[in-house]
């Protein structure tokens, strides 16, 4: 597809970030990127809500919460869309609200392997038995004593750590969890418009 050869450079550039994107972003990552995803020309593909949810995808990563929340809407009902919206929403801090978009998508494929990778992390991040225990601290353990990582603990994880229950230790693992998350989300969005 033509659209891939815009794609991938962003893609490429928004990996490229080297720190955790963060849980809860004030500002655009990089407004040259913002600009470069904007442009990404569909043509009669752009209303493909396929199309739609990888915009949202795409803005989110690049920490554009209004615009991505603005594709998100478009597409409300769609599962992957749905997602989309809980993520944005739980990274402006509206957290019933990511709850209920999380409720909306039901139980998205993208979500299948989010518990096992994040046990598997959690697994080898040896700081953790070390760390006090809080509510943060004993969830995380059992995320991976029990790989039972859901959407609604995770948003209460990160609400707790926003209202400064949690430690830098913490901070980072969920940076890190978020990212699992996302980027399965993000795969499940790239090949709904690039495998199709």
């Amino acid at each position: 597809m033509d659209n891939l050869n815009e794609v991938q450079p962003i893609i490429d550039q928004l990996k490229s970030r080297s720190e955790q994107q963060p849980l809860s972003p004030k500002q655009i990552w990089n407004s040259e990127m913002d600009a470069a995803i904007s442009a990404i020309s569909w043509g009669k593909r752009a209303q493909d809500k396929s199309v739609i949810a990888l915009m949202a995808g795409l803005h989110l990563w690049n920490d554009n919460l209004y615009t991505s929340h603005s594709y998100s809407q478009k597409i409300e009902g769609d599962p992957t869309g749905n997602y989309w919206h809980g993520i944005m929403h739980r990274m402006e801090a509206d957290y019933p609200n990511s709850k209920y978009w999380f409720r909306q998508a039901g139980n998205h494929p993208a979500k299948q392997r989010i518990p096992q990778k994040t046990a598997e992390y959690l697994k080898r991040e040896t700081a953790l038995d070390s760390l006090p225990p809080s509510q943060i601290v004993n969830t995380l353990k059992q995320f991976r004593d029990q790989q039972n990582w859901n959407s609604d603990d995770f948003v209460d994880l990160v609400q707790l750590q926003e209202n400064g229950e949690g430690t830098e230790a913490t901070r980072t693992m969920l940076e890190k969890i978020q990212q699992i998350e996302f980027l399965e989300l993000f795969d499940y969005s790239y090949k709904a418009v690039f495998n199709d």
